[in-house]
C-alpha cells in the first residue's frame, strides 16, 4: 500500500496542508518550525494502530480548540480485500495521477485508482473520532465505517524516533513483536519464556527465539553495527516483566537496549525494514541523529536499496547535508510555512528546468538546499567577498550570515547563476542574484524573470566586474593593502611578469614597484584587466573571502556610490527577516 495524498487542518503549526509524496522515498527538508516532524506525526495519528490517544489544547492551531483538527490520509495500491464491497468496498474513491486530485467516486475504468481515505478529526471536545471518509457519506449513517483492528495493526507505520531502544525487546508495539506476529514467535512462546525463566532461562532460551536472533545477526552486520558476540535472547534482569519488556535481545552479557544512541537507530531501521511485508509505511524524524557521516551513507544506501515491491514508503526529514548527498533530487520535498497564516507547502526539489541539473547542483551544493534563503553569486569571487563580509559585519556587531538563514552559493558564472537563481526560487526560498554588471547574461529575459519571480538581483555600477571595483574603486591605501595580500599568495608569485606580458612593455620592475605605482589610474585599469585575463581572484576561494574581511569590510565608505550601493542592498537583502 501507498500514501497517494496527505491533508491536514488545524494540527499544532498547520492551519493547512496538502500534499501528494512520493510513493517511495519522501525526504522533507526545510528551517526548523515549517512542520516537516508534524507532518510525520500527523501521518502516525491518522494511522494510529488503537484509537486510545490523549490530546489537549496545544494540538489545535494556534492552541484554539474551536479550530478542529482534521487529517486525512488517502492510501493507494489497495490489496484486493479493501477494494472489496465488504466491508471497505463503498467507500472507496478515485485517484487522479496525473493531476494529484481525489475523485470521490472511484472509476477504475477512466484511469482513476482506487484509494481509501482514512480521516482522524478532533473537537473541542477533545475526544478523536477515526472513520473511513467519502464526501458522499456525510451526515450518512454510513460515515462512520472504520478499519477493523487487524487492519489497523497493518496500517499503522512503524517510527524511528529518538527512543529506538524501546524496539530491541519484546514490548508493546516493538518492532520484535511485530515480528514474532508474522510467526517468528508468538504469546504461547512467551508464556513458555516465562516458565524456562524460572527453569534457568539463559540454558534453553536459545531454542525459542532462534529465527529473530538470527535475523538480527544479519542485519546488524548489514547496516555495520559492530557486535562483541554471539546474539542471544537473554533475561534482562531490569526488565519489569517475564512477557513483554521482560525478555530484550543481547550482545553476550550486555543487553542491546544499552547501545549507543546511533547503533540502536541503524538496528532498528533495518529490523523496520525487514518488518516492511507487514508495515507498508515508515517515519524517521532526523535520519541523521547519533550517526556519524559514513554510518549514515550506509543506513540510506541499505534502506533504499530494498525499496521494491512491498518495502515500505519511507517518510524522513533531515537537517544533514550528507543526508541529502546520499539521495536524488526526485525523494526531495521542500517544506514552507507562511507564519502568518499556518499554510504549509511540500513541492518537489526537482524542477524542469531544460539547462538546469538539479541532481548535480544537490550534489555539489547540499547545504544550500537546508537554508532559509539562498544568495546566488556568480561565482567564487563573489562567495568568498560575502564570505569575508560576514565575517567583518559580524565583528561589527551585525548579525551574521547563519543567524539569518542565509548561504551564498557558487551559481557557476553569468550564464548558469541566474537560471539557479530561478530553480531556487520556485522552489519557495527567499533568493538574492549578487553579479557582476560587466557582462549580460545569455539569456536576454531571465533577468526580468527573476524579479518577477520576486528576486532580489544585485549587481555592481554599470560595466563593473568585481576586479573592477576592487581595483579601481578602493582608496589608495586599501589598493595597496590589496597589492600586498596577492603578494602573499606562492601561487601568484609571477603578478608583475604578468603585468608585463600583457602590457607587453615593462611597466614595473617588480613587487615594490607595483606597491609604489597601483594607484596611478591608467595602472588601476591594467591592473583589473590583468585580474580578470589571470584569474588572480576567480578562482582563489581564501583569497577573496580575506579580501571581503580585510579590505573591502573597512574600506566601503571609500567605494563609489553606485558601488556603494550595492553593497548597502545587499546587507539590506541579508537583514530582510
Amino acid at each position: 500500500m501507498k500514501i497517494r495524498h496527505i491533508e491536514v487542518k488545524n494540527f499544532r503549526g498547520i492551519r493547512a496542508f496538502s500534499w501528494a509524496p512520493s510513493p517511495h522515498v519522501n525526504c522533507l527538508i526545510g528551517p526548523g518550525d515549517s512542520g516537516k516532524t508534524t507532518i510525520l506525526d500527523a501521518i502516525e495519528l491518522a494511522l494510529a494502530p488503537r484509537y486510545q490517544i490523549a490530546f489537549d489544547d496545544s494540538d489545535f492551531y494556534g492552541s484554539k480548540p474551536e479550530n478542529q483538527i482534521v487529517i486525512t490520509v488517502t492510501l493507494g495500491d489497495l490489496p484486493p480485500t479493501f477494494k472489496a464491497t465488504s466491508p471497505y468496498g463503498t467507500h472507496t474513491r478515485g485517484w487522479d495521477a496525473a493531476n494529484k486530485q481525489i475523485i470521490d467516486e472511484p472509476d477504475e475504468a477512466n484511469g482513476l485508482e482506487t484509494v481509501l481515505s482514512a480521516r482522524l478529526s478532533v473537537e473541542s471536545t477533545l475526544e478523536p473520532k477515526w472513520r473511513i471518509y467519502a464526501d458522499r457519506y456525510v451526515g450518512d449513517v454510513k460515515e462512520g465505517l472504520t478499519f477493523k483492528f487487524e487492519d489497523r495493526q497493518m496500517l499503522a507505520p512503524t517510527r524511528l524516533d529518538d527512543y529506538a531502544d524501546r524496539h530491541l525487546a519484546w514490548g508493546r508495539q516493538s518492532i520484535l513483536s511485530r515480528l514474532s506476529g508474522k510467526g517468528l514467535i508468538g504469546t504461547d512462546v512467551l508464556a513458555e519464556a516465562g516458565r524456562v525463566a524460572r527453569r534457568h532461562f539463559d540454558t534453553n532460551s536459545d531454542k525459542l527465539f532462534t529465527d529473530v536472533v538470527g535475523q538480527i545477526t544479519k542485519l546488524a552486520r548489514l547496516v555495520g553495527v559492530k557486535l562483541q558476540s554471539d546474539v542471544a535472547a537473554r533475561m534482562d534482569v531490569q526488565g519489569v516483566a517475564i512477557g513483554s519488556g521482560g525478555i530484550s535481545l543481547h550482545d553476550g552479557e550486555l543487553p542491546l537496549r544499552l547501545l549507543g544512541a546511533g547503533s540502536s537507530r541503524l538496528l532498528v531501521a533495518a529490523l523496520q525494514d525487514f518488518a516492511g511485508d507487514c508495515k507498508p509505511f515508515a517515519l524517521i524524524d532526523e535520519v541523521e541523529h547519533a550517526l556519524e557521516p559514513h554510518r549514515i551513507s550506509r543506513l540510506l544506501r541499505y534502506l533504499k536499496s530494498s525499496h521494491e515491491g512491498t518495502s515500505p514508503q519511507l517518510f524522513l526529514t533531515t537537517h544533514s547535508p550528507v543526508v541529502l548527498q546520499e539521495l536524488t533530487i526526485d525523494e526531495l520535498a521542500v517544506v514552507r510555512r507562511e507564519l502568518s497564516t499556518g499554510e504549509v507547502t511540500a513541492v518537489s526539489a526537482k524542477t524542469n528546468i531544460p539547462s538546469l541539473d538539479p541532481q548535480a547542483w544537490l550534489r555539489k551544493t547540499p547545504n544550500t538546499y537546508l537554508a532559509r534563503s539562498v544568495l546566488v553569486c556568480e561565482g567564487k569571487t563573489e562567495v568568498g567577498l560575502v564570505r569575508g563580509l560576514d565575517q567583518f559585519w559580524t565583528d561589527q556587531n551585525k548579525d551574521p550570515l547563519a543567524t539569518a538563514g542565509v548561504v551564498p552559493a557558487d551559481g557557476g558564472g553569468k550564464d548558469q547563476a541566474p537560471t539557479v537563481a530561478k530553480h531556487f526560487s520556485k522552489l519557495q526560498y527567499r533568493v538574492g542574484l549578487f553579479m557582476d554588471s560587466d557582462k549580460d547574461p545569455e539569456d536576454a529575459a531571465i533577468l526580468a524573470e527573476l524579479r518577477s519571480l520576486d528576486v532580489s538581483i544585485i549587481r555592481w555600477g554599470k560595466g563593473k566586474a568585481t576586479e573592477d571595483v576592487l581595483f579601481g574603486d578602493l582608496s589608495d591605501g586599501a589598493l595597496k593593502k590589496l597589492v600586498l595580500l596577492l603578494k602573499g599568495e606562492k601561487e601568484l608569485a609571477t603578478v608583475p611578469e604578468q603585468i608585463n606580458r600583457l602590457a607587453e612593455s615593462q611597466l614595473v620592475s617588480g613587487w615594490d614597484d607595483l606597491s609604489a605605482r597601483c594607484m596611478h589610474p591608467n595602472m588601476r585599469l591594467h591592473l583589473a584587466k590583468c585580474a580578470k585575463e589571470y584569474d588572480w581572484i576567480k578562482t582563489r576561494l581564501a583569497l577573496s573571502e580575506a579580501i571581503g574581511f580585510s579590505i573591502l569590510g573597512p574600506h566601503l565608505g571609500d567605494l563609489q556610490k553606485e558601488n556603494a550601493a550595492c553593497i548597502t542592498k545587499l546587507r539590506t537583502w541579508i537583514d530582510y527577516e
